[in-house]
């Protein structure tokens, strides 16, 4: 019996749909997917109820090349791990051994026991479900929950030190702000002077490049002295590597950086 031309190339596309169907093409929850990606918890329900989380935490997933990464609101853990059609399959976790509040605690050993559990993954656009033993823990994609902030806009409080390798936390009840304003100056609290200093911004390369910095000249010894000696250390660097993760903005040069966080909306023409 005689075939119309098209009908090899017909046979072929319904074959491909039928197995596609059957679960043997890539499904939505494959690596691919959820690679390069931090997902933040919008809810949790278990056995159909929802579940509270302890106020102020939330569950934060990065899914790196083959390394997760989770919080819970105290430690981090991290462990190696795989989607095997759809199902998450997690390396034993290790991690940090902060001391938290016991109810943090239990919220760590929580979220432990669900991604050891081989917890079904579903990914539809922004948002990641994770089904198993009974738990449902929605996420949303970081970009989405909690975008990049501009660097023009915000006033920058710094809440750390960078030497090294090493973080330390701003000395005392100390203080500084930056606020990079869209005339292309960045106003500047030092910890105990005030002052300003032109700046120029690569976004693309994620450069900044900041002025002579004029400041007051209040004579501070104390832990406002230390800190604004640091940030004008940092900012009369030179070229400064810019890094916005959400509301953080990190300014390194060479072995020295801030650390800063978002804060109210400061900028203006």
């Amino acid at each position: 019996m005689s075939r119309r031309p098209g009908y090899a190339v017909a046979l072929v596309a319904a074959l491909t749909l039928l197995l596609s169907g059957c679960g043997l093409g890539p499904g939505p929850g494959a690596e691919v997917e959820v690679v390069g990606r931090t997902f933040l918890s919008t809810g949790v329900t278990e056995d159909g109820r929802p579940r509270d989380l302890v106020a102020g935490s939330r569950v934060r997933l990065t899914f790196d090349d083959g390394q997760l990464s989770a919080q819970a609101g105290c430690n981090t853990m991290f462990a190696g791990y795989r989607v095997e059609e759809d199902v998450l399959r997690v390396d034993s976790l290790g991690g940090t051994e902060m001391g938290c509040p016991e109810e943090l605690m239990a919220q760590d050993a929580w979220l432990v026991e669900l991604l050891e559990s081989g917890p079904v993954l579903a990914l539809d656009d922004a948002t990641l479900t994770l089904t198993g033993a009974g738990t449902v823990l929605t996420l949303l994609d970081r970009e989405v929950a909690d975008p990049d902030r501009p660097l023009v806009g915000p006033r920058w409080q710094v809440d750390s030190l960078v030497t090294r390798d090493a973080v330390a936390s701003v000395p005392g009840q100390a203080e500084a702000t930056l606020t990079f304003r869209d005339d292309g100056t960045v106003e500047i609290l030092g910890g105990c002077n005030q002052g300003s200093a032109p700046y120029t911004y690569d976004e693309r390369e994620g450069t900044l490049v900041v002025g002579d910095v004029v400041m007051t000249a209040m004579a501070c010894e104390d832990e406002r002295g230390e800190l604004e000696d640091a940030v004008l250390g940092v900012l009369r660097t030179g070229a400064l590597t810019v890094e916005i993760v959400g509301p953080s903005l990190t300014l390194t040069a060479g072995d020295r950086g801030l650390g800063l966080r978002a804060g109210e909306d400061g900028a203006g023409s």
